[in-house]
C-alpha cells in the first residue's frame, strides 16, 4: 500500500484568479522501476443502471479494478497518500488488517457516492485496513476535505484545523495539503512554499509548471482535477522505450474532458 504521494485541495481566495473554484492535485509517487509505468490506463465506466452507480473515470493501470485516482460524474475526485511516518494520533499500528480494502473504498466513493458527506460517512464507518491520508473534493459544494485514515483512528481536516501543525506544514487559508507523508518536513515545506507563493493564483497550469516539478512529486502519475469544468489533466511516467523525461512530473500533460466522456451513451451489449 505504500506510496509516497502528495495532494492538495485549493479553493476560494487561494484560487481567486479562477473565480475561487476548487482545484485538486493527486500526485502518485510509487514504483517507476517495475512494470507499472508500462501499463497506464484511463477507464470510463457507464453503469447499466443506477443500482450500479453513476458514470465515473478510473485512472490507474491495465487490469486495475480498485481506485487510487479518479473523478466521477457526481463531481467527486479522490487523492491518497500512503503513510510510512505517522505520529501517535494514528493509534496503534495494525499490519495487514482485514477489512474494507482502501482501493475499493475509494472506488465506491467514485462509483456510488454523490456528495462529500456520503463519502465522509463511508470513510468514518469503514473497517479501515491501512495508515493513509485521503482527500476528497466535491464540485457542487466547492469543498475539499482531508482524512487521517487508520485502523484505529480517523480524523477530518479542512484549512482551519489542518495537521500536523508544524513550521514545515503551516496552515494556509482555503488550502488543504500534504507532501509525500504525514511527518515529512522537507516535502511538506517545499509544497507549502509553492502554495503560499502562488496563493490567489493556484491554477492547473501553475500546478503543472511550478508546483509538482518543484516538489518533484508524482513520478508514476499525476492528476489535476478542475471540478467546475469537469476536466482532468494527467501525466504518466515514461514507459520502457519511450523518449523524454522519466518522471510524470517532468512530462507533458493531457487535458481530458470528462463531462464529454460521461455524456457518451453507455456501450451496447
Amino acid at each position: 500500500t505504500r506510496g509516497h504521494c502528495s495532494m492538495f485541495g485549493a479553493w476560494g481566495n487561494a484560487t481567486a484568479s479562477r473565480g475561487g473554484k476548487l482545484l485538486q492535485l493527486r500526485a502518485l509517487d510509487w514504483d517507476v522501476d517495475g512494470p507499472f509505468k508500462n501499463y497506464p490506463a484511463l477507464v470510463v465506466y457507464h453503469p447499466a443502471n443506477q443500482s450500479y452507480g453513476h458514470p465515473w473515470a478510473n485512472f490507474g493501470l491495465v487490469g486495475w479494478t480498485a481506485s487510487i485516482t479518479g473523478m466521477s460524474s457526481a463531481g467527486l475526485a479522490i487523492s491518497e497518500i500512503g503513510v510510512s511516518y505517522p505520529d501517535p494520533s494514528f493509534g496503534r499500528s495494525f499490519p495487514l488488517t482485514p477489512g474494507y480494502p482502501f482501493g475499493f473504498l475509494l472506488r465506491d466513493i467514485l462509483q456510488h457516492d454523490r456528495t462529500l458527506q456520503q463519502a465522509t460517512n463511508r470513510i468514518l464507518t469503514a473497517k479501515r485496513t491501512a495508515e493513509l491520508i485521503l482527500g476528497v473534493g466535491e464540485a457542487e459544494r466547492n469543498q475539499f476535505l482531508g482524512f487521517e485514515y487508520a485502523p484505529d483512528a480517523v480524523r477530518i481536516f479542512d484549512d482551519r484545523n489542518l495537521e500536523p501543525l508544524e513550521q514545515w506544514h503551516p496552515r494556509i487559508s482555503e488550502v488543504v495539503y500534504w507532501g509525500m507523508d504525514w511527518v515529512c518536513p522537507n516535502d511538506n515545506s517545499m509544497l507549502s512554499h509553492q502554495l503560499q507563493a502562488l496563493h490567489g493564483n493556484i491554477t492547473a497550469d501553475n500546478t503543472i509548471r511550478e508546483i509538482v516539478p518543484y516538489v518533484q512529486t508524482g513520478d508514476l502519475h499525476i492528476a489535476v482535477y478542475d471540478h467546475s469544468a469537469m476536466t482532468m489533466y494527467v501525466a504518466t511516467a515514461a514507459g520502457d522505450g519511450e523518449s523524454g523525461p522519466a518522471n510524470a512530473y517532468q512530462r507533458q500533460f493531457i487535458k481530458l474532458d470528462l463531462a464529454a466522456a460521461f455524456s457518451e451513451p453507455a456501450p451496447a451489449v
